[in-house]
């Protein structure tokens, strides 16, 4: 089937609330007096900045839908942060204390603003936090923002904020590449107190056969040390689940994990990638963001939901992941 074409049939038959591709509105929160220098010095344990310096913050309130959330945009690994990071953390525990923290590390630039936009589209917890890997990543995650049809932002005092012109990204872009002399990177701090969960990576599949179904991507990081969440059987739905476990980067030897997905499409009503660390997560992601596959939010399911699932190893030798 045809690239196009699939794209295509893809999109049918697929419920309509299930799907969200309207304008996502990013309130700015407002400065909260008590994140400053001071509180910032004690969250990283050294002395960085005077106290009483303000810290200047992406932290918004997004409505997308029939979903509303906090989300944070800052530089980090995702398990450790600048002193900026602690502070967006700091200001998203305080527009939802007690509330879990869904982390999305970000290490490419090429694919920063998919998993941007992707995540604004389909999250659906209380607060969310972007982590990118280093400034160059940031601004490609981040400056979309400020021209994209997909995204209004307002101010914290509710006055929208215009659009960039392209004239415009166009100075700003030849600023940046006029800059020569880069400072060194910044030192990232452990954040702690804070529950962090992972943000799910939900696509919706059409097969050959004309069948639809979610496939989901899960980060096993470090050879499958972090123990399988059974909330993630609940990402894709379903009566019998395959769970496959991947174990090195694919497109490699034209390994294939869309082809791997329709294949299983016969036997199972939803696919879950479970990848043994984190550069094969990525590959995983970047394979299926570079073949625009739409992206979903979870199904609505009853509280005893219980799925048969199937565990599946994904090798060259078995019909290949």
């Amino acid at each position: 089937m045809g690239e196009a074409r699939r794209r295509k049939e893809s999109k049918r038959d697929w419920p309509e609330s299930d799907r969200f591709d309207a304008e996502i509105e990013l309130y700015t929160l407002a400065p909260d007096p008590s994140i400053n220098g001071a509180r910032i010095n004690e969250l990283t344990g050294e002395d960085i900045f005077p106290p009483l310096v303000n810290a200047i913050m992406r932290t918004f309130r997004a409505v997308a839908g029939k979903c509303e959330f906090f989300v944070g945009f800052c530089v980090g690994d995702g398990e450790s942060f600048t002193p900026i990071g602690l502070a967006v953390i700091e200001r998203l525990s305080i527009a939802k204390p007690n509330a879990s923290l869904h982390v999305v590390p970000i290490r490419h630039e090429d694919i920063a603003w998919d998993i941007v936009i992707h995540h604004l589209r389909t999250f659906t917890g209380e607060v969310l936090l972007f982590a990118f890997a280093d400034s160059d990543v940031y601004d490609a995650g981040i400056g979309p923002i400020h021209y994209s049809k997909s995204v209004r932002q307002f101010d914290h005092q509710g006055n929208c904020v215009g659009r960039l012109t392209v004239a415009q990204r166009n100075e700003i872009n030849a600023k940046k590449a006029a800059i020569l002399d880069r400072p060194a990177p910044p030192k990232f701090y452990p954040m702690s107190g804070v529950d962090r969960e992972d943000a799910p990576w939900i696509f919706r599949v059409g097969t050959p056969a004309g069948k639809f179904l979610r496939t989901a991507v899960w980060n096993g990081r470090r050879n499958y040390a972090h123990e399988f969440s059974p909330e993630a059987l609940r990402w894709v739905g379903g009566a019998r689940i395959a769970v496959v476990q991947v174990d090195s980067p694919v497109g490699v030897n034209r390994r294939s994990s869309l082809e791997l997905t329709h294949w299983l499409a016969a036997d199972f009503d939803g696919v879950i990638h479970w990848a043994r660390d984190t550069e094969t997560f990525e590959s995983i992601l970047r394979s299926f963001i570079r073949l625009d596959l739409a992206a979903e939010s979870p199904p609505e399911l009853p509280d005893d939901y219980n799925p048969e699932v199937v565990i599946l190893a994904a090798n060259p030798d078995n019909h290949s992941e």
